[in-house]
């Protein structure tokens, strides 16, 4: 008796019959969408009694919409699983279709992880595949969703070339086919700028939902019309679309378009500088209970979250949301390698086989490797990490990796390794057609050289290359592009002087490994960036006040160890409040990132200067005495008085500044008790008519102390 007897009559036909599969292939295929959840108890049932029968075939058909269920269910790391099961068999067994299908299905399935590279590198084989076997139906399905990848990671034209192929061919194109293809358009033409166009696209594909009561990604053609409203200016009719969206996906339970909405409504904000609305409408996504299942999601709300905090200064909470972003970037790196691993235990292709087993055995070394790639922070200490763990993975005489700086549009390498040494190397244009680097950065393409003499003539077209020194190149040479969300941002070169050494296995190895460089990069920047306006005031750029008195506690900390010298100075900018009142707070602001300016450069490299708070600063002169630190606040109040500041247009006045200055004695345990006695010198400097600097000693002295 079999457990699904409303199948009885289809199960006896396939236990005769292992090619009645196909029953239940199209009764997942019509069924899957309505209720995904029983089409894959009945398959997974199915799937034990092909494994019963040693039905291969019907088996890995099974796996196959399995696959699709949890693709439905939003698992797409298992489902991805599943379906390199089933296209594995497929691939051993030369079933083209079955190739076909899953092919079609791992794009689905990395696409919605944001592995897009992936994704279109299966798209591309099945849309290959597909085309040799004219199997018309698989085809267009596989150009339809390759365009959508292809648009997703903002490679355009090629999702343009995909869709004039559809048009070309005279495909039989359902209205369903035709609602993609318009989409594909309307996302194109938004990005070139064509808002009519891209509005008109959105519309005729809405209309053609709306006649085949057609449902499915309605929300997105409505996001596409409120993103152009916002770029025409129509900020109130792209409001309501956004409004309508959230309204629409949360009565829906649709938690993926709502958060993906969220996330466009709050980056329409953030671009307006409309910070607090911008958090305002990404917590909507943050908030919802199944932010979880997108891990792309989670990483590009924190990001922004990050951001938009960071242009509100407000640098704590942006440290907060930086390490949360951190957390599921390293989680979708996780992710990746996972990805990356279970390709590695699942194909099987002959001709591949060795190299796959030769990294699967690679596979925990190259995850080690990367976890401590992307624990560093510091682009030096990245790439000498990256050659002391890379000869663990593949052999490395030189390691090199190059930075996009978008204000010079350059290469910058900042660190060049040779043989254990730093070898000094200058910044490379991206005009330089001379460049393996720039070469592999601008084609998102990687460059393999075995023999840099014999093989050279592979580029040469490209790159041509000064043959009287191409015996001076290592002989074996690798240029790596590395990716973030499918863009680049710097290239990754590894060269070994020997010929013949990399093969397939080092170049998917890299790979790999680029990703976990590419996070380390990225969380690099950010936290330099947030280091630095967690460390300096934003106005000023010197020390902020929690920074300048750290500072100064470690170094009374170590004057009372080291019995050294420690001298400070209170500066007070004269009459700032009338500065403000008189000519504005714009007025004042200029005013104190002039002194700033010119109390860093008297000071140099002798000691640290911030801003205590509002138009007061704190100099701290290590290993100084007073006579010499009185002298330093001399200086800067001459400077300072010499100075012009421009009030208006043309208009220039003058500031003065009074200073107190006071040398720590032996007594003095704490910070705050030379603090104390400088400010007190400070507060004399003014009663004696300001712009003078006193000393400490100088107060007690006219005090008759």
């Amino acid at each position: 008796m079999y457990k699904y007897m409303e199948f009885y009559e289809h199960i006896e036909k396939l236990k005769k019959d292992e090619n009645y599969i196909q029953y239940f292939r199209n009764y997942a295929i019509k069924n899957m969408m309505s209720d995904f959840k029983y089409v894959k108890e009945v398959l997974e049932y199915i799937l034990e009694l092909t494994r019963k029968w040693k039905y291969k075939f019907a088996e890995h058909w099974c796996l196959t919409y399995i696959g699709w269920c949890e693709n439905c269910a939003n698992d797409f790391l298992k489902a991805s699983t599943t379906h390199l099961i089933a296209n594995d068999f497929f691939e051993k067994e030369q079933c083209v279709e079955g190739i076909i299908v899953s092919c079609n299905a791992l794009l689905s399935d990395y696409l919605n992880l944001g592995e897009l590279e992936l994704a279109i590198r299966n798209g591309m084989r099945g849309i290959e595949l597909a085309t040799e076997e004219e199997d018309e139906k698989n085809l267009v399905s596989l150009l339809l969703n390759t365009a959508e990848t292809y648009v997703e990671s903002e490679n355009y034209d090629e999702a343009l070339d995909l869709v004039e192929r559809l048009k070309n061919d005279n495909y039989n194109l359902a209205p369903e086919s035709e609602v993609v293809i318009l989409s594909v358009l309307s996302k194109c033409a938004l990005y070139n700028g064509d808002y009519n166009e891209a509005y008109e696209y959105c519309n005729t594909a809405l209309t053609i939902m709306n006649g085949i009561n057609y449902i499915i990604d309605r929300e997105e053609f409505m996001g596409t019309r409120a993103l152009i409203n916002y770029r025409v200016g129509n900020i109130e009719e792209a409001i309501k679309e956004f409004e309508e969206i959230i309204k629409i996906t949360t009565e829906n339970n649709d938690s993926f378009y709502k958060i993906k909405t969220a996330i466009r409504w709050a980056k329409c904000y953030f671009n307006l500088k409309q910070y607090e609305l911008a958090k305002e409408k990404l917590f909507i996504a943050i908030n919802d209970e199944n932010l979880a299942s997108y891990i792309k999601f989670r990483v590009q709300a924190y990001e922004m979250l990050k951001n938009i905090y960071s242009n509100m200064g407000d640098f704590e909470k942006a440290y907060k949301a930086f390490e949360k972003y951190d957390e599921y970037k390293k989680e979708a790196n996780t992710n990746h390698s996972n990805l990356c691993l279970s390709i590695l235990r699942y194909k099987s292709a002959a001709k591949e086989a060795k190299t796959y087993k030769s990294l699967y055995k690679k596979m925990d070394l190259i995850s080690t490797v990367g976890r401590k790639i992307t624990a560093s922070l510091g682009m030096k200490q990245l790439v000498r990490l990256i050659y002391n763990e890379i000869g663990k993975v593949v052999a490395a005489d030189v390691v090199g990796v190059g930075l996009y700086n978008k204000e010079k549009n350059r290469l910058v390498y900042e660190t060049f390794i040779e043989k254990g040494e730093e070898v000094e190397y200058k910044e490379l244009s991206l005009d330089n057609k001379a460049s393996l680097g720039v070469y592999s950065f601008l084609t998102k393409k990687e460059v393999v050289i075995n023999d840099i003499v014999n093989e050279y003539w592979k580029y040469v077209d490209i790159l041509p290359l000064d043959i009287e020194r191409i015996d001076k190149y290592p002989a074996s040479i690798i240029y790596l592009p590395i990716l973030l969300e499918d863009k680049p941002i710097a290239v990754l070169t590894v060269q070994s002087n020997a010929k013949n050494v990399y093969a397939s296995s080092d170049i998917f190895a890299l790979r790999i490994l680029a990703s976990y460089i590419a996070i380390a990069i990225e969380n690099g920047k950010l936290f330099d960036e947030v280091n630095y306006f967690a460390n300096n005031d934003m106005l000023t750029k010197i020390l902020n006040r929690n920074k300048i008195i750290r500072q100064g506690e470690e170094l009374v900390r170590n004057r009372s160890k080291t019995n050294s010298k420690l001298s400070i100075i209170m500066m007070d900018v004269d009459y700032f409040k009338k500065i403000n009142d008189t000519y504005g707070h714009y007025v004042g602001d200029i005013v104190l990132k002039g002194i700033a300016k010119i109390s860093k450069k008297q000071i140099k490299d002798i000691g640290f200067v911030g801003r205590y708070g509002g138009e007061e600063f704190l100099i701290l002169l290590p290993k100084l005495d007073l006579e010499n630190a009185k002298k330093i606040a001399e200086l800067i109040r001459e400077t300072v008085e010499k100075s012009e500041y421009e009030i208006k247009d043309g208009i220039y006045g003058k500031v003065t500044v009074s200073l107190g200055v006071y040398e720590f004695s032996e007594s003095d345990q704490l910070l705050i008790d030379g603090l104390k006695k400088a400010d007190m010198a400070l507060y004399k400097a003014k009663d004696m008519g300001r712009n003078i600097s006193v000393s400490f000693d100088e107060c007690k002295e006219s005090d008759g102390n």
